[in-house]
């Protein structure tokens, strides 16, 4: 209901104007339904004594600053490219999130001194229906407050929103873990304020560490998701003119904002002219279709030599007995007199710890012809 009434062309969610439009709803959300519980929370805290209901009510109030990062980290986030910053300012919604961790960390920090301070010395409680009754309706705003921001976060794919919704989940299990605590201890007359405090306080920084760690992977930059790898290869081999690709590198400058470089293989029987056009056509529909920045370097190979594509042969099942793993591409031939210079490069899945010269010496000894051949392999590491 909110995307429908305040969001427009909410669906058209790769459109930055669209998403900075729903990280204002979601701020706006967040700062206005924070306020209410935050000061309803220091209303109770204050009438019953209580350090956690109070450590609660700082967190509500707080999570109002984290709301306005929100709008601010989208709103330059979605800032065109500039002379410094060439690649945009994506990256900005990843920073917002990682200071909205920071904020919950250091929350955390002192909830856990103030409930240290009540384990030492203990206040007496004052426990009425009234604070059952404010507990209850906070702990349904933040349960309202979590499903914004996650389905939010979905529509749009956001780290920020993501670590906002987080940050609420955290605040609906400390707001009912008070409210359980407030029914014990108005039943049983036993005051553990400030051990419930210590607890909250303890998830909180726990959650936090985590959710920082989430949030600056992508800023220092992180190896593709499987998922997205396959979408770009898919999408690249369903052009007829596609042969094979390699030395795929995404370069992530924030949320729908890739730079691709890829080598593609061509036929070499083609003209120039004729091969650059395609090229330029699949660069032109990645940058319309999907939103990505593609670079093609262009490789051609012979097609059709039967010398080389028996050895070629040869060399996959090679490699294939050494290693299913194993695979190559960019190969070349060149004769001498006495003999031949093979040159390729050997595709290394990650975590395997072959070098060039162990392969070269490897198909030196395996791969026979007429001539004597000489190998020399460059080691590729592809994405995945």
């Amino acid at each position: 209901m909110l995307k429908q009434l305040f969001v427009k062309d909410y669906k058209d969610t790769q459109n930055p104007k669209v998403r900075g439009r729903y990280a204002d709803v979601a701020g706006a959300y967040g700062v206005a339904t924070n306020l209410v519980l935050g000061l309803t929370k220091l209303f109770v805290g204050t009438v019953s004594h209580s350090v956690s209901i109070m450590a609660d009510a700082a967190n509500s109030l707080s999570d109002c600053a984290t709301s306005v990062l929100t709008i601010i980290g989208f709103r330059l986030a979605g800032k065109k490219p500039d002379h410094e910053h060439p690649y945009g300012h994506a990256r900005y919604e990843y920073v917002a999130g990682f200071v909205i961790a920071l904020f919950m960390l250091a929350m955390g920090c002192v909830f856990a001194k103030e409930s240290i301070s009540k384990i030492i010395a203990p206040q007496d409680l004052v426990i009425s229906p009234l604070t059952y009754v404010m507990l209850f309706l906070a702990i349904l705003g933040k349960v309202s407050q979590a499903f914004v921001y996650n389905d939010f976060a979905r529509a749009i794919g956001s780290k920020t929103l993501e670590a906002n919704a987080q940050d609420t989940k955290n605040d609906i299990v400390s707001s009912s873990a008070i409210f359980v605590a407030m029914v014990v201890m108005g039943v049983f007359n036993v005051n553990v304020d400030g051990y419930l405090g210590l607890a909250v306080s303890v998830f909180v920084i726990v959650s936090s560490i985590r959710t920082l760690g989430e949030e600056l992977e992508p800023i220092i930059g992180i190896v593709p998701t499987p998922q997205r790898v396959k979408e770009i290869t898919d999408a690249l081999k369903s052009y007829d003119v596609v042969i094979g690709i390699h030395d795929l590198a995404i370069h992530n400058y924030g949320v729908h904002n890739d730079f691709v470089t890829v080598h593609v293989e061509v036929d070499a029987s083609m003209s120039m002219l004729e091969a650059h056009d395609k090229i330029d056509n699949i660069e032109r529909d990645f940058k319309n279709n999907m939103g990505i920045n593609l670079t093609i370097h262009m490789d051609p190979v012979i097609i059709g030599d039967p010398k080389l594509d028996a050895l070629k042969k040869q060399i996959a099942d090679a490699l294939s007995k050494l290693d299913p793993t194993l695979h190559f591409h960019d190969i070349r031939m060149v004769d001498g007199p006495s003999h031949a210079n093979v040159v390729l490069d050997c595709e290394v899945p990650q975590g395997k710890d072959y070098t060039d010269t162990f392969i070269a010496d490897y198909l030196d000894k395996t791969v026979k012809a007429e001539n004597p051949l000489y190998f020399i392999v460059e080691i590729d590491r592809p994405l995945c």
